[in-house]
């Protein structure tokens, strides 16, 4: 039997190391308790897939027989999909922030014999370079110290654990007046961190801050941000969607860029990042319809629908950054291949090749490795491709380019479905339909929703036969799991959205039902945490889900702001109720740092006071009249429907309804009227 156990799991991750001979664990209670038993250390790593920087430490130390040899005597080695369990992976994050100020993949964590963190890292190479030591030099000098001083190691242990326990206290209170400061104040606050030139905030590396960006667009298009301080976001998304994190080939987008100019990414694709992509174009294409907005919707749906849909109904998680043994490989473009993909292009075009190479920023020493060039746009020159014919041409290019890539190895697609990424994007989709203008975008958008919905019930809602009750499995890898906070937000607020846009009456209720489920499972006093009270993962102390946004949006704070809009439908949901002296403590936490908040920021800005249910006759779906007024209405409102006739319609507060009428002329001229008055 083969002492490396990782062939026998699901995990696309784990199989990725099934081959090495390093005596890996999948995580579990039986390599924890054999840890303990030998009296051994454990060398617990955590990645993803689609990881370029875990692909290079896996070749350069994982796959090196003196390493695992050293690993092997020494240490019980537990390999971890941060994919499969989050939770894990933010444990031992926090771990690793606590002791070094910052995180990141792969993961490398040393845990005493019962388990306990007391060293932690990111990447460390074969041979040291860069002020980093060498992998072995850390497992040595580690296990040298453990051997000598056990006791020291150990003490180490328990005060970082208990550490880990400690709640985020706040050093100083923020004062300002009303419920939450105007959006503008806080765009004030961050003008000396933006970057005027380059787009975005700070420097490099570059994150796609989505849901920053999404409470900014909402803003803009409520008229909480002047022009002058839109214009900085605007020019942001432009330059994320000109750059080469967006791939002009194919459509999706890259997790970050390592450079200041959005140019150079890291070229993974992840599902969440996408769900992220799509809420925030579909919202500025409200108020700026330019041609890189709305194509960067229609190649980024199609991408998802060609790429990351399962024969089963479900989305895939992610793409790898490698193929071929080498990061971006697929995806860049030396300047000889650029040209010979004009092979087949009209003579006009093959006259301009000099012109279209500056409009690429295609040159013969190329901006990536090996002489390659990541694909972009050139943003000087957008008044000449942002004209109807110079677009076409961007089109044409884009789409030769795209037959020539297609004859490459393609990256490895990871094909787990993860319940909450999936709600993500099923969410992100409705957006598409209710704030992008175009109908046939909208359609596509429809279309995958039709494609996935019940893919996505039978994959990740299963019957719990000793409670009676559908429970959300979180990995479609593993079959039995602690039960995710993420999870159950993501599908709750997925569910509602699903209503607002189809009237479906099922949905509704499922969003209403999980909410009940939330805070009988996951709240205890004023916390929510990232796994419910009662089934939460071995061998890690369940701590409090983070109101910070991470690799995508906080579900603490999606939660808020599912509540404060289901307080239209229930006033006990209120979060100013539930969450009691926490709710003023959020604002307080997402003032120090909005740009790390986007989704607390989207749930604070608005007083609970300013919520509203719309509610009007299900047949109203079927005017295209009504179908293009639904645009106006942002999460302060909530669409709700009704059979008792055709015709009435009332707005009301979680207390009383404000406004009753009858006709689909008088509720039309109702919001007229008040854009007039605006």
């Amino acid at each position: 039997m083969s002492e490396n156990k990782l062939h026998l799991e699901n995990s696309l991750y784990l199989k990725q190391h099934a081959e090495n001979p390093i005596h890996w664990w999948a995580y579990g209670e039986q390599p924890l308790k054999k840890a303990k038993e030998l009296n051994k250390l454990i060398f617990l790593s955590i990645g993803y897939s689609s990881c370029h920087w875990c692909h290079v430490m896996a070749h350069e130390s994982f796959e090196d027989e003196a390493t695992a040899k050293y690993l092997n005597e020494n240490f019980v080695s537990i390999k971890v999909d941060r994919e499969e369990y989050p939770d894990l992976d933010h444990y031992y994050q926090m771990a690793c922030s606590v002791m070094t100020g910052r995180g990141g993949w792969p993961l490398t964590v040393i845990l005493t014999p019962d388990g306990k963190p007391f060293f932690a890292g990111t990447y460390f190479p074969k041979v040291a370079r860069q002020n980093l030591p060498s992998f072995m030099d850390v497992l040595t000098q580690i296990q040298d110290t453990f051997q000598k001083t056990p006791e020291q190691v150990l003490q180490g242990a328990t005060n970082l654990v208990e550490e880990l326990k400690k709640p985020n206290t706040l050093e100083k209170k923020i004062e300002f007046q009303g419920h939450f400061p105007a959006p503008s104040g806080i765009m004030n606050a961050l003008k000396n961190y933006a970057d005027p030139t380059n787009g975005g905030y700070g420097k490099a590396p570059k994150f796609p801050h989505f849901a920053f960006y999404e409470w900014a667009a909402e803003q803009i298009l409520e008229g909480m941000i002047p022009k002058e301080q839109g214009q900085h976001i605007v020019e942001t998304v432009e330059k994320m969607m000109m750059g080469g994190l967006y791939d002009h080939v194919k459509g999706g987008i890259h997790r970050y860029s390592v450079d200041e100019k959005f140019m150079i990414p890291h070229f993974e694709k992840m599902l969440y990042d996408q769900a992220g992509l799509l809420k925030v174009l579909a919202k500025v294409s409200q108020f700026y319809p330019s041609p890189v907005i709305f194509d960067g919707i229609l190649q980024t749906l199609d991408y998802i629908a060609s790429e990351m849909i399962s024969d089963d109904g479900y989305f895939f998680s992610a793409q790898d950054a490698d193929s071929e043994g080498t990061e971006g490989l697929y995806f860049t473009f030396s300047k000889e291949e650029f040209v010979q993909s004009f092979d087949e292009a009209p003579e006009t075009q093959k006259k301009k090749i000099d012109h279209y190479l500056k409009m690429f920023n295609i040159t013969d020493k190329g901006n990536f490795e090996h002489g390659l060039n990541v694909i972009s746009l050139n943003f000087d020159m957008k008044q000449e491709f942002y004209s109807q014919e110079g677009w076409q041409e961007v089109r044409e290019i884009r789409r030769r380019l795209l037959e020539m890539r297609k004859l490459r190895l393609p990256p490895a697609t990871d094909r787990k479905g993860i319940a909450g990424w999936n709600y993500m994007l099923l969410s992100a989709l409705t957006d598409v339909i209710q704030y992008c203008p175009i109908d046939s975008i909208q359609g596509q958008a429809f279309n995958l929703i039709q494609a996935t919905v019940e893919g996505c019930l039978k994959q990740f809602i299963t019957d719990d036969k000793s409670s009676g009750r559908h429970l959300i499995k979180h990995s479609n890898t593993i079959e039995k799991q602690a039960l995710y906070l993420e999870d159950y937000v993501n599908f709750a607020e997925a569910q509602l959205r699903l209503y607002e846009v189809t009237s479906n009456e099922v949905f509704k209720r499922n969003c209403l039902e999980t909410a009940d489920f939330i805070l009988k499972n996951f709240l205890q006093e004023e916390d929510l945490f990232t796994t419910a009270l009662t089934q939460t993962t071995f061998g890690i102390t369940n701590v409090p889900a983070p109101i910070y946004d991470q690799s995508y949006r906080s579900s603490v704070m999606t939660l808020v702001h599912l509540f404060s809009r289901l307080t239209v439908f229930n006033p006990d949901l209120s979060p100013e109720v539930i969450f009691k002296n926490k709710y003023a403590e959020f604002a307080q936490f997402i003032l120090l740092n909005p740009l790390g908040h986007g989704e607390g920021l989207r749930a604070m800005t608005y007083p609970l006071q300013i919520f509203r249910k719309v509610e009007v006759p299900r047949v109203w779906l079927e005017k295209p009249d009504f179908l293009e007024m639904r645009s106006h209405f942002f999460s302060r409102f909530v669409m709700d429907y009704h059979t008792r006739d055709e015709q009435s319609y009332q707005i009301c507060t979680a207390q009383t309804c404000e406004v009753q009428g009858q006709g689909f002329e008088n509720f039309q001229g109702l919001f007229k009227m008040r854009e007039t008055d605006a």
